[in-house]
């Protein structure tokens, strides 16, 4: 069986979930605590990291930590969702937290039997949707913290759970997309069939698959990229990939293109309707986290005509980050090095090195005119690095107090 580069993070979900794996010279010890999930909401940035879930401004000053002091028995790493007066974040021991944006104080807690989530929640109009590695896709009442229903896959679930329209869309372990009721927890179907042939059946699906125009863009662990209509459940196409497919794709509706990535850092996009290749970009290290689409910085050319366009920012395995034209997949500029080094302890390769760069396995987001990016973080080392989007300098960087 092929080794697959970048194969470091699926090895470790499968050990967080129960299951041993490994292959080649290289070992992999990946705690559940081991990268940050980012949210941003009125201009303040919820990062969810180890034993706590932190509010940041735009200057990277901690404004509160939930709970004030790290927990031995929680570990946050999905990105919080937040609307409004609420934010819900999920942890890797057994629970599902609502918490005041402003504050940071508990509203509610739900506790699970031992169902560790690695997902995070959706914030619908009267429930929360959570789904953890046990399976069960939960609805919890959103002002009570109580369970409304519970829908259960045949394997674990990693994703968050995607609501359009009254209905959620899940992707499981057990080569399924579901798609659910969210008022009753009702299955209105799945894909594959139950009946189609195990032949023509897909691999693990890891990623949260992204919806558009009743269209699903989500990559499975036989390295296929589908597009899939929701109302007919019809592939209508399928893109061949280098590896395995951990990140969700991006849309970029104007160039009418679907941006993902593979875990041989390989970066593609594809046209929207057929699926055909457009560009290609290599990164040199797995890609793990989604790509970021902004708008461009206008820029002035020598007849004086100002032109916009989009670009996209990936942060690889290799502790690069990557700025692409979206059009062409052109570098913009060099890539940035994210300098933040640490001894190993926390993760552990055996490389023969005391001291490495930090790993990026999470997404990148735009804050107050930065490229907000978040690292693997040991005490003395940043969990956070903000880079100026125009010169790509460091304006400054975020360490839990």
């Amino acid at each position: 069986m092929r080794l697959y580069k970048g194969a470091l993070l699926v090895l470790a979900l499968t050990l967080l979930t129960g299951c041993l794996g490994g292959g080649g010279d290289r070992q992999t010890l990946l705690s559940g605590g081991s990268w940050p999930g980012m949210t941003v909401h009125n201009e303040i940035l919820y990062v969810a990291n180890r034993g706590q879930v932190h509010a940041v401004d735009d200057q990277g000053r901690q404004l509160w930590s939930f709970p004030e002091s790290p927990s031995n028995n929680q570990n946050f790493f999905a990105a919080p969702a937040v609307e409004e007066g609420l934010l819900v974040i999920t942890d890797y021991s057994n629970a599902i937290f609502a918490l005041d944006p402003e504050r940071g104080t508990e509203l509610w807690s739900f506790m699970t039997n031992n169902a560790r989530f690695i997902g995070g929640a959706t914030i619908g109009e009267d429930y929360v949707f959570a789904a953890a590695v046990n399976g069960v896709l939960y609805a919890i009442d959103k002002a009570s913290g109580e369970e409304v229903w519970r829908f259960s896959a045949d394997r674990s679930i990693w994703s968050t759970p995607v609501l359009d329209n009254g209905t959620l869309y899940i992707t499981s372990l057990d080569r399924h997309v579901y798609a659910v009721d969210a008022e009753d927890g009702s299955e209105l179907w799945r894909f594959p069939d139950v009946d189609v042939p195990s032949a023509d059946r897909i691999a693990a699906i890891v990623n949260t698959p992204t919806l558009h125009n009743g269209v699903l863009y989500f990559g499975s662990l036989n390295t296929l990229m589908y597009a899939l209509d929701v109302e007919t459940q019809e592939v209508l196409w399928e893109y061949p990939t280098d590896n395995w497919i951990f990140s969700s794709p991006i849309i970029a509706e104007e160039a009418n293109l679907v941006i993902g990535a593979d875990l041989d850092g390989t970066v593609f996009a594809l046209n929207l309707t057929t699926g055909e290749e457009v560009w290609t970009f290599p990164t040199d290290g797995p890609v793990v986290g989604q790509p970021l689409l902004v708008d461009a910085l206008a820029s002035e050319e020598e007849n004086g005509d100002t032109v916009e366009g989009s670009v996209i920012y990936i942060a690889s395995e290799d502790t690069r980050l990557y700025q692409l034209e979206v059009s062409s997949g052109d570098l913009v500029t060099q890539p940035t090095t994210i300098e933040n080094v640490y001894e190993l302890r926390f993760l552990f390769f055996q490389t023969g090195e005391e001291v490495r760069p930090m790993p990026v396995y999470t997404s990148p987001v735009l804050f107050a005119g930065n490229i907000v990016v978040g690292s693997h973080q040991q005490q003395g080392s940043n969990l956070l690095v903000a880079y100026d989007r125009e010169s790509m300098l460091e304006d400054w960087a975020f360490e839990p107090r």
